[in-house]
């Protein structure tokens, strides 16, 4: 049994039923006669998606909590001069 015949994802082993043809046992999330599917592969494109629109949504949300900071803190500064007695154009 060669190496590379279960895709380095299994181990062959002799047939229970004492035949020649050796059997693939695959590992944890691979499957097919000789290992060659993924268990998960049909939810890859879908969580990567997923996990791509939560980031850019994440990243989304910063920037507008940075905008609004940014306002924030320009609006207490101008209420400071004011306070002071400082020409303060709007």
């Amino acid at each position: 049994c060669r190496h590379s015949q279960c895709h380095s994802h299994g181990a062959c082993e002799a047939p229970s039923d004492g035949g020649d043809n050796l059997v693939c046992t695959c590992d944890l999330g691979y499957s097919g006669e000789f290992c060659e599917t993924t268990v998960n592969g049909h939810l890859s494109t879908p969580l990567t998606i997923s996990v791509i629109v939560v980031i850019v949504g994440l990243v989304i949300l910063a920037f507008v909590f940075a905008k609004i900071r940014q306002r924030q803190k320009r609006n207490k500064r101008k209420q400071l001069a004011a306070q002071q007695g400082y020409n303060v154009s709007p």
